[in-house]
């Protein structure tokens, strides 16, 4: 089985594990009906070439940890399961564009792309949430943007440099 499907796989059932011991933590045994909703959205957004209900799956997945910060699930398991949502998003619009493709070469080529941004992208934000955790700054909000800014440029620089 090759790593993109292994990854494809993984991913939903352990972004929806965070949210179901994070909200079990919390004693939010009601929410763990809208985790199975959103587990059982991954899997139907693998098993159907259409791109609305991978996206529906996100959604539901964020909206979920956002709702768990709020209702005091642990912040850890709601951002791991947040960045694995998106990860889960990404790997299943990799299989769905790749789904028509037969040059061998052609999908080597993209998940190798695909692979060097996700993890440059989730590392540097799962860095960035547990730093924020951890440190903790008085930054105005414009201050916030315009740090916000620079690290999407910079990010965007960095993916430059490592595709050419």
């Amino acid at each position: 089985m090759p790593l993109r499907k292994i990854l494809s796989l993984t991913s939903p059932i352990a972004c929806a594990a965070c949210l179901a011991v994070g909200y079990a933590m919390a004693g939010q045994w009601v929410a763990l009906v809208a985790v199975l909703i959103a587990f059982l959205a991954w899997l139907a957004a693998r098993q159907r070439q259409s791109t609305w209900l991978s996206l529906a799956a996100l959604v539901i997945s964020i909206g979920l940890a956002a709702a768990g910060l709020l209702t005091g699930a642990s912040p850890t398991f709601m951002i791991f399961s947040a960045t694995l949502a998106l990860a889960s998003w990404d790997l299943v619009f990799l299989d769905h564009i790749l789904a028509g493709s037969s040059s061998a070469q052609t999908v080597t080529l993209l998940e190798k792309k695909l692979y060097q941004s996700l993890v440059l992208a989730l590392g540097l934000g799962l860095l960035a949430a547990v730093t924020g955790r951890m440190i903790r700054l008085q930054i105005p909000f414009g201050g916030v943007v315009l740090l916000a800014i620079l690290a999407l440029l910079s990010l965007d620089r960095l993916w430059r440099t490592l595709v050419n």
